[in-house]
């Protein structure tokens, strides 16, 4: 099936102007036609009514009103027509009509101001002569002959002349208005959308190997800057985001490049002399890089699922004493160091059980790989958080160089962190952790061994 092709949005927005400025001067059009054609008819009925009041006077005034039909000069387009009460008989008419029949007579009409309206003839004689008179203004008269009626009538058509020529003109112009204007538009899009299309074919040119590159940000602060910085600070998290996934990988393949080649190299040198393989060591440095493998794989699925969002975040009550106490319990049962709980207190939270049982695990086998012979645990509450201390007696970190061990793959020895079967993963995964919780982590300065301070908010708002 055939794609459909979309208008583009300079074309969409020049059609969508050309037809609002078409709707405008349709409205202004009929507007004034209407305007027009409303003054000129009042325009012509003060003309009649003015006629009508001079020859009203004139006949009141006049000694004798003749028997034949009085001829009326005519002042403008207007003519008048007098004839007797019953309308049957003409007794005086304006030179154009003086030849015509009665052309009209009275009737009730409310919407007028005198409440009488002028209702034409339509006789076989009277046609011709109707066909070219309008804007029927009608009184009674009184002359010498008696009391009579007298009608004053727009001849020759001059308003609809007039109105014909206003829409001829309405109707050439229009169209040219529309097109100059639909011209107009068109550039003038074409200009406001043109640092538009320059940012889009630079955004184009920008390959996904050089990130390095930024969209040109023209001054001030107007819609079109303002998408400017917008991109440029998007390419700024598109590089730091490839920078960083290329980093993730190379250290990814390190971490996983060491234990394996300690397995291979292990389990191919037994393999080539079985007799003298000294297997109790092969299946001790087996068990040790495997689950070392499992470890830092199982850190990798974890940090993954957090990335995208996908780790599960039911909150619920969490006693992060008892974690410390089961801590404190499988690092005694595991090792020979002595675990001090003695500031250990009852710390109740609101959060993902499996998350804070992470946080705490990870901080403690932190804490256990440095330890020389003591651990010490603490939790307690400080405000709106509950603040839990791992500290260790071990050779301790340089405080104001800790923060970096926050971040993905960074040990403080890593020599001795690999041996020991660290990935470092552990204190970030932590950082994620505390900080889906709303709280913080950092080393406190302590004068001997080293100090992990956590804070977790107590009523579960977490981001």
């Amino acid at each position: 099936m055939a794609v459909q092709r979309q208008l583009s949005i300079r074309a969409r927005l020049t059609l969508f102007f050309e037809v609002a400025i078409a709707v405008i001067l349709l409205f202004t059009g009929v507007s004034l036609v209407n305007l027009v054609h409303h003054s000129l008819e009042t325009q012509a009925r003060n003309q009649i009514e003015g006629e009508i009041l001079q020859v009203q006077q004139r006949f009141a005034t006049a000694a004798r009103v003749p028997n034949h039909v009085v001829v009326l000069a005519m002042r403008g387009d207007v003519v008048l027509q007098v004839t007797d009460l019953k309308g049957t008989k003409v007794w005086a008419a304006s030179s154009a009509i003086a030849q015509a029949p009665v052309l009209a007579h009275l009737i009730v009409d409310l919407h007028t101001v005198s409440g009488l309206g002028v209702q034409t003839v339509s006789s076989a004689k009277a046609r011709s002569t109707v066909a070219e008179i309008s804007s029927g203004v009608g009184a009674p008269i009184s002359t010498t002959r008696g009391r009579g009626l007298i009608f004053g009538f727009v001849y020759g058509g001059s308003i609809s002349h007039s109105v014909n020529v206003l829409l001829a003109s309405l109707l050439i112009s229009f169209p040219l208005l529309l097109l100059v204007a639909g011209g107009l538009i068109w550039l003038g899009i074409g200009l406001a959308l043109a640092p538009v299309e320059s940012i889009r074919r630079r955004v184009d040119a920008i390959a996904v190997e050089d990130l390095t590159q930024r969209v040109p940000v023209t001054g001030g602060d107007d819609e079109i800057a303002r998408m400017a910085r917008t991109v440029n600070a998007m390419l700024d998290r598109l590089e730091s985001s490839s920078r960083f996934q290329q980093e993730f990988v190379s250290n990814v393949s390190h971490e996983l490049r060491s234990p394996l080649t300690t397995l291979l190299a292990t389990t191919e040198r037994a393999a080539k002399d079985p007799t003298k393989a000294n297997w109790p060591d092969v299946v001790d440095i087996v068990m040790r890089e495997g689950r070392r493998l499992d470890v830092l794989i199982d850190d990798l699925f974890w940090l993954a699922r957090h990335d995208e969002h996908q780790v599960t975040t039911t909150a619920t009550d969490v006693d992060l004493d008892d974690l410390l106490f089961e801590e404190a319990q499988r690092i005694r049962s595991l090792s020979e160091l002595s675990v001090d709980t003695t500031a250990v207190r009852p710390t109740r939270v609101t959060g993902n059980p499996a998350m804070l049982k992470r946080m705490i695990r990870n901080v403690v086998d932190n804490a256990t790989r440095y330890a020389r012979s003591e651990l010490r645990f603490d939790s307690h509450y400080e405000g709106d958080f509950v603040a839990v201390t791992v500290a260790d007696d071990g050779e301790g970190v340089d405080v104001k160089q800790s923060e970096r061990f926050f971040g993905r793959f960074v040990r403080a020895d890593p020599a001795r962190s690999r041996y020991s079967g660290g990935t470092g993963l552990g204190l970030a995964i932590v950082a994620e952790i505390v900080e889906h919780h709303g709280g913080s982590v950092h080393f406190e300065k302590v004068q001997s061994g080293s100090k992990i301070a956590i804070l977790v908010r107590r009523d579960g708002q977490h981001r």
